[in-house]
Order: C-alpha cells, then structure tokens, then sequence
C-alpha cells in the first residue's frame, strides 16, 4: 500500500507533486488482490477478455464518478479534508478502527463459510453472469470496499485544496482512474501477451485462493487500517497546534 509514501492532501502542491499524490492514491486503490484475482477468474470462463475488461471497466467508471461526486459537495468539503483539520483527523481515525475491525474478523474462523471463504462463495458464482451485468458488478465491488473510500476521500482533498482548475482537475482524475486500474488489468494484459498461456497458472492460483482469500482480505485491511491511525495521530497532533513529526 505505500503507507509511508502516502501523505494526506497539502496545499499549494507543484503540478508535478500533484501528479505523484494522485498516482500514488489510485496505487493505494489498485493494490487490491481480491479484485486483482476475480479479474483473473473470470479469465478462466467463457469469452474471457470481454468478461475480464467489462469488470475492470466498471471498477475504473465508479473511481472516476466518485471522486467527481465528491468534489460536487464544494469547498466546505475541502476543508474537512485538510491534514490537520478535524475532519481529516475524524476520517482516518474512524476509518482506521472500521478496517481494523474488518481484517480481525477476517483472521477468525467465523469469517468462513464451509470449507470456503466468503469472497470465494461469491466469486464461483460469478461464470454465471452475463457480461453486461460485470460492468456493474465492478462499479459495485468499488465502491463497496471500505479502504477504496479512505483513497476517494483524499483525491478528492487533493484537488479541492489545491484548486488546480478544472482542465488540470480532469487530468489529475484521469491519471487517478488509470493508476487504480493498472493491477487489475494486469491478468488480461498477460493473457493477450501469452496468448492464453497463463491459464494453468491462473488455476493454481485459484486453488490458492479458495483457501487465502479471507486471510488476504483481512491482512490488507489491518496493513490500511495502520498507514490511517499514523495518518489520524498525525493530524491530530497538528491539530493541537505541534510541530508536524
């Protein structure tokens, strides 16, 4: 996740320093294995690349229009969203005690269902849907996952901020969007490069899978849940008027 690389939005960033914060926030977003590995299941189904992109393409369609819908809310917003101020502080700090509780549960047994995870349960349900349905499937499965808002919170900050207009704003947006994209596109990239020669071992990976999902899930989580506590510690000793550490 980057966690010591991801610093909460700051003022008056240089266009190139803009440009690095939003590429590494869709990183943050992009490096999720879950996601990473229904792109890589749905590989494994019938017409494979048009099932795998139409997933892909819903999850870059719902990064991109929740950072829009975010930035419509308008400069009260922005102000939350400045580190140091106590709506940044209340972000990290209540989303970090949120992920810390979901990857403890996802450790535990009472995370399981049989012998298979949760998130595998649904993802063999998935060779059942059709195409157009993926689409908005991986909308879904974006704005659904609770680190991905912590990301969305802070773009959204970037921006508002830092004001860099409205031309600058859609680009930053775009390079948000395409860097959340990047890992989840890697499987059907590799898929073209080899020609389907990744199958096997993509089905090793997926017998991998049915018995690490829950445990990948929930490691990830605890790793997030860590990078925002630093991040609402950090605030909130700025907010008492410190020295930043």
């Amino acid at each position: 996740m980057l966690l010591p690389a991801l610093i909460a939005p700051t003022a008056h960033l240089s266009p190139g320093a803009l440009f690095s914060q939003s590429s590494l926030f869709g990183f943050g977003i992009a490096f999720s294995p879950l996601h990473i590995a229904v792109v890589a299941l749905l590989l494994l189904g019938p017409f494979p690349l048009r099932r795998s992109f139409a997933y892909v393409s819903g999850w870059a369609m719902a990064n991109g229009l929740a950072i829009l819908a975010l930035m419509l809310v308008g400069d009260r917003f922005s102000l939350a969203l400045n580190h140091g101020e106590q709506g940044q502080v209340a972000i990290d700090l209540v989303g970090a005690v949120a992920l810390l509780g979901i990857g403890l549960f996802q450790l535990t047994p009472a995370a399981e269902l049989g012998h298979e995870g949760m998130a595998v349960k649904l993802l063999n349900q998935l060779p059942d849907v059709r195409t157009p349905l993926l689409v908005l499937i991986g909308a879904t499965s974006a704005l659904l996952t609770p680190e991905n808002l912590v990301f969305y919170l802070k773009e959204a900050g970037l921006l508002l901020v830092n004001q860099p207009g409205v031309s600058r704003d859609l680009e930053l947006t775009g390079v948000f969007v395409l860097v959340a994209s990047s890992l989840l596109l890697l499987p059907p990239l590799a898929w073209i490069a080899t020609g389907g020669g990744i199958r096997e071992p993509l089905l090793q990976v997926e017998g991998w899978l049915v018995h690490r999902a829950e445990w990948v899930v929930g490691v990830l989580a605890l790793l997030i849940s860590a990078y925002l506590a630093w991040e609402g510690l950090h605030g909130l000793w700025m907010l008492h008027g410190a020295a930043p550490l």
